[in-house]
């Protein structure tokens, strides 16, 4: 009888367990752990189910990363632009058979120009030699320091010159010269600054020439004209009156055209042409007019 009531109440629960009854689970005995009282018996509380894990979503930025964010200050001091510049340039050529003829010109420029001074220094050599003649051996050495003045187109500037000719009576020149200049113009693309001073100048005599002193005044200007992103026209005159007679004076005058064929480089050429005048040259002509084409480099 006994064992008749417990099938009967073991099939009670596998019936309802079947048919998704929930069944009142029994006080817990004490000292054991269990299911809460309110908690009903079911399949689904003895074996629960583990959550399912949310998918992990990633996110592709469109286009470059943001930048970094910069300070606004520094420790370290701001680039400052480069003061020095210039360049040089060599050209070369000649003939071999009938006539021997050879050919030289080299010379190079530099220029260190800051908020409160320009110096400029510049080197010519020319040689010329034919049939074992030597047609033409000059050199021309100048230098110029000028003072700038902070919202001022003036300035003070010192200058010198040194010239050598082989073929003239005076084979050496020295000069020493100050004054004032002014700047007409100077923007990214046009330039131009005139001057005006009194000097002296030392002629050093060869052949028979006495060696003198002679005191000049100069006026002269520089003309740069950018043409393209990568040319420009470049005029350069100096004109050396004497004091005492206005009559003889000197001029030192230059035209170029140069343009930039490699950039990255500084590979530039050059062509244009020179002009040397004296109104008493000795034994020499008064003109004496060169051209050229060079190749160089600038930086």
């Amino acid at each position: 009888m006994a064992r008749m009531v417990v099938s009967v109440a073991w099939l009670a629960i596998v019936g309802s367990v079947a048919l998704g009854q929930p069944i009142a689970s029994p006080s817990p005995i004490a000292g054991r752990s269990g299911l809460p009282l309110s908690e009903t018996f079911t399949p689904s509380s003895i074996f629960p189910s583990s959550p399912t894990p949310k998918p992990k979503v990633i996110v592709v930025a469109e286009g470059p990363p943001e930048p970094e964010s910069k300070p606004e200050w520094s420790l370290l001091p701001p680039r400052l632009p480069k003061p020095w510049s210039g360049g040089a340039d060599l050209g070369i050529n000649g003939a071999s058979g009938n006539s021997e003829v050879f050919n030289f010109r080299g010379s190079w420029n530099v220029r260190r120009k800051t908020e409160s001074n320009v110096l400029t220094s510049d080197f010519l050599y020319v040689y010329s030699v034919q049939n074992s003649t030597t047609n033409t051996q000059q050199a021309l050495f100048n230098t110029r320091d000028e003072i700038l003045f902070a919202g001022s187109k003036w300035s003070l500037f010192a200058a010198n010159q040194i010239e050598y000719d082989e073929l003239r009576a005076f084979r050496f020149r020295v000069g020493i010269y100050g004054g004032v200049g002014y700047t007409v113009l100077d923007n990214s693309r046009t330039t131009l600054r005139t001057r005006v001073g009194v000097g002296a100048v030392r002629e050093l005599g060869s052949d028979g020439a006495e060696s003198r002193w002679i005191s000049e005044a100069i006026f002269g200007y520089d003309f740069r004209q950018k043409v393209t992103e990568y040319s420009s026209v470049i005029t350069i005159l100096d004109l050396y009156p004497r004091i005492d007679n206005f009559g003889e004076y000197r001029i030192r005058a230059r035209l170029a055209y140069e343009w930039v064929i490699d950039p990255d480089t500084g590979t530039v050429l050059r062509f244009g042409i020179q002009d040397r005048f004296d109104s008493d040259p000795g034994n020499a002509k008064r003109n004496d007019l060169t051209y050229f084409t060079t190749l160089g480099l600038k930086f």
